[in-house]
C-alpha cells in the first residue's frame, strides 16, 4: 500500500508541474529522474508523513483514494480541455462590438483589427462612431459604423441583419455595452435598475438572439460577454451595475454550456477595475462630488485598476484560446476568491466600507456625470487621476 502511495503521490507531483506527458510509465518509479528536485522532495516528505501514520488512518484510506483520485482526473481533465481547443485566426473575421467608440471596446478594436479582423462597430452616438472609425482607418483598419440601441429588440435584430447585408456574415459579437450608475440605495429608483437591465442584460441578450439563427445554421461563432467584478461580487454603492452584471454572467456562463456542441464558443470575461477614462462619463447620484473622488480615484491608481489596453489584450488572447472564463487582474481574483471561500467576512467587510468609508446618502436625487465633478478637483487630486485622464482622451472618453 505504501508503494503505491508513494508512486501515485509522485506522477500526481510530476503531472502538476510538467506539461502534458505522453509517457507510457507516466506512474512509475522510473519517472523520478525526469521531476524537479522540489516535486522529489515534496512527494518524499508527504509519503514520510504519510507512513508514520498509516497504522492511524488506515480507516480514512478509502476517502484518501477517492480523494486523490478526484484530485488526479480533475488536473488531467484540465489539461486535457486545453489541449483539445482549436486556436482560433482572426484574419478576415467579422467582429461586431457594442460599445465600440469608446473605451474597453474601442481597444478591443484596435487589438482585433491589428489582427485581421473586420469591424462592426455599434454605439448610439453617430458622431462618436464617425471619430472612432476614422481613428481605426487611419490605421489600415477595417471599421464601419452602426447606430443601434440594443436595448430595443427590434432595433438589436435589424443590427444584426445590416451588418449581415453589409458584411457578409458575423463571426465574432463582443457585447461591451455598459453604463454605470454610482451612489447609495436611497438614491435610487426603480428606473435606475431598469435602465442598468436594459443596457447591460437585455441588449446582450436581444443581440444573442438575434445572431444565434446565423451562428447556428453556420455551425461556428464566437459571443464575448464583457461582464465584471461587480457581476461575481456586489459592491456597494453600485447596485444597478452589480445587479446588470450578475444576471449577465448567469447568462454568460450558461450560454456556454448550452451552445458548445453546436460549435458556437462564449467567453465570459470578467475585468476588474480598468483605466478607460470612463469615470468621465459614469453618473453620480446622492453626495456626487464625493461619490466621484471615490470611484475616479479607485479606477485609476495602479494596483487597484490596470490598464485598458492589457485588458484589451487579455480578452483578445482568451478569445483566441477559446477559453470560456477571462478573469482579468489580481484584485478581482482575490475579491472573487474571498466571496467564494469566506462570504461571511467578505459581507462584513464590505459592510464597514460602506459604513465607515463610502458617502452617507445627503438626501439629493440630482444626478451629475464625472465630466460635470471633475473640473472642481485640482492639485493632489489631479495628479492621482492623470492616467485616467490620458485614458480617456486614448480612448474616446
Amino acid at each position: 500500500m505504501t508503494q503505491l502511495l508513494s508512486q501515485l503521490s509522485i506522477g500526481i507531483a510530476r503531472w502538476s508541474l510538467l506539461p502534458p506527458i505522453t509517457d507510457p510509465n507516466f506512474f512509475g518509479v522510473s519517472c523520478t529522474k525526469r521531476l524537479e528536485p522540489s516535486a522529489i522532495f515534496l512527494s518524499a516528505l508527504f509519503m514520510n508523513l504519510l507512513t508514520k501514520k498509516i497504522s492511524k488512518i488506515r480507516a480514512s484510506l478509502p476517502w484518501l483514494a477517492v480523494t486523490g483520485i478526484s484530485a488526479a482526473a480533475a488536473v488531467a481533465a484540465t489539461k486535457l480541455v486545453r489541449g483539445s481547443r482549436p486556436t482560433l485566426d482572426l484574419r478576415g473575421k467579422v467582429a461586431l462590438i457594442t460599445g465600440g467608440s469608446r473605451g474597453l471596446g474601442f481597444a478591443l478594436a484596435q487589438e482585433l483589427g491589428e489582427q485581421g479582423c473586420r469591424l462592426a462597430l455599434c454605439a448610439r452616438n453617430a458622431a462618436e462612431l464617425e471619430e472612432a472609425c476614422g481613428r481605426l482607418r487611419k490605421k489600415s483598419i477595417e471599421a464601419t459604423p452602426f447606430t443601434c440601441d440594443i436595448s430595443d429588440k427590434s432595433d438589436a435584430e435589424t443590427l444584426i441583419n445590416r451588418v449581415l447585408d453589409e458584411l457578409g456574415a458575423i463571426d465574432i459579437l463582443i457585447n461591451n455595452a455598459g453604463h454605470i450608475t454610482v451612489g447609495p440605495l436611497e438614491a435610487f429608483d426603480h428606473s435606475d435598475f431598469e435602465r442598468a437591465m436594459n443596457v447591460m442584460f437585455w441588449g446582450p441578450l436581444n443581440l444573442t438572439f438575434a445572431v444565434l439563427p446565423h451562428m447556428k445554421s453556420r455551425r461556428r461563432g464566437h459571443i464575448v460577454n464583457i461582464t465584471s467584478v461587480g457581476g461575481r461580487v456586489s459592491i456597494p454603492h453600485l447596485l444597478p451595475y452589480s445587479c446588470a452584471k450578475f444576471a449577465l454572467v448567469g447568462f454568460s456562463t450558461g450560454l456556454s454550456t448550452e451552445l458548445r456542441s453546436q460549435g458556437i464558443h462564449v467567453l465570459t470575461a470578467v475585468p476588474g477595475l480598468m483605466r478607460t477614462g470612463s469615470y468621465l462619463n459614469a453618473e453620480f447620484k446622492g453626495d456626487a462630488r464625493n461619490e466621484f473622488a471615490w470611484f475616479a480615484l479607485l479606477g485609476n491608481l495602479p494596483g487597484f485598476s490596470v490598464a485598458t489596453r492589457y485588458a484589451a489584450r487579455c480578452i483578445r488572447t482568451a478569445l483566441i484560446q477559446q477559453k470560456r472564463v477571462c478573469t482579468i487582474s489580481i484584485p478581482a481574483k482575490i475579491l472573487i476568491a474571498k466571496e467564494a471561500l469566506t462570504p461571511e467576512i467578505m459581507r462584513a467587510t464590505l459592510q464597514f466600507v460602506n459604513r465607515a468609508i463610502l458617502p452617507s446618502y445627503n438626501g439629493s436625487s440630482r444626478t451629475f456625470t464625472g465630466k460635470h465633478l471633475s473640473p472642481s478637483f485640482s492639485g493632489l487630486f489631479k495628479g492621482l487621476t492623470h492616467l485616467g485622464k490620458l485614458a480617456a482622451r486614448e480612448f474616446n472618453e
